[in-house]
């Protein structure tokens, strides 16, 4: 009797050793009982575009991609899928009849457990207001006018990125906030999405206090590092219902295991707990 192959996909960062996405899809791979790995890629951001595009003519199946890498991977594909062309950055790359292809799981990963909490409906009566303008920024706009969420405000500490990304996007329904007034449009806001590094280990908290937030303004706070945020402390204290990141981190992470390993995983293989064990250790 021959045995299956092993498939092998990884995720590639600068710097990479902190992920805990490994653990996840070796957890799942575990429990699933697919032959295969997935590991760490340090990947340098000079080295990343030839490392990228010699990928298809390696044995690796597919790697995600973290910061700094995501543009330079959507740059590297040969084919790029409709969520990634809507973002212009890629969190996932994987090789198609011979061609590299670049995909976005990142939209995803942030939508289901917000439905999940909040359901299609609450989402469509909920003015959004979105720290950042990077990447993560990008998905939660896409998602988040996916979901037809009526009003979605940008807010960065430069102002002219966030009116740069509104120009991008070029519809009614957002528009940036200067930082200065960022308090002064949170009272209206429904929903409070913090899609930037503040509030990551090593890193400032977010400059916000939610104590002008309106009663039920629901706080998404995308950073998992540490596991609950200054932002998450402040939301458990004024009584606000709260997501934090790994459940994004965990929901972007399912369907790029479909695509390295052939299989979703299974809802009642959940990871969480092996990863909040593992950063309670940090």
């Amino acid at each position: 009797m021959t045995r299956p192959i092993p498939k092998l996909a990884g995720v590639c960062g600068w710097p990479i050793h902190h992920s805990l996405s490994p653990m996840m899809h070796s957890y799942w791979l575990k429990q699933m009982g697919i032959a295969g790995g997935y590991v760490h890629f340090a990947v340098r951001p000079d080295d990343a575009p030839h490392a990228f595009r010699t990928l298809k003519h390696t044995s690796i199946t597919g790697v995600n991609v973290t910061i700094p890498l995501k543009q330079i991977a959507f740059e590297a594909a040969d084919i790029v899928t409709p969520d990634a062309e809507r973002l212009g950055v890629s969190n996932c790359l994987f090789k198609r009849d011979g061609k590299l292809v670049a995909h976005n799981t990142d939209m995803e990963g942030f939508a289901a457990p917000l439905l999940q909490k909040l359901g299609p409906k609450a989402i469509m009566n909920m003015p959004a207001l979105v720290i950042g303008t990077g990447g993560a920024a990008r998905a939660v706009i896409g998602a988040l006018l996916s979901l037809n969420c009526p009003e979605i405000r940008i807010c960065g500490r430069t102002d002219e990125k966030a009116e740069s990304l509104i120009k991008e996007f070029n519809l009614p329904s957002l528009y940036a906030v200067a930082w200065r007034h960022r308090q002064i449009s949170l009272p209206s806001a429904g929903l409070v999405i913090n899609a930037s590094s503040a509030g990551m280990k090593g890193y400032p908290d977010l400059d916000l206090d939610l104590k002008t937030a309106s009663p039920g303004t629901f706080i998404y706070d995308l950073v998992y590092t540490p596991l609950v945020t200054g932002l998450l402390v402040q939301a458990k204290q004024h009584n606000l219902p709260f997501l934090s990141g790994l459940e994004m981190l965990i929901a972007q992470a399912r369907p790029s295991f479909r695509i390295f390993f052939g299989e979703e995983p299974d809802l009642k293989f959940n990871p969480k707990p092996l990863l909040v064990q593992e950063l309670s250790r940090s």
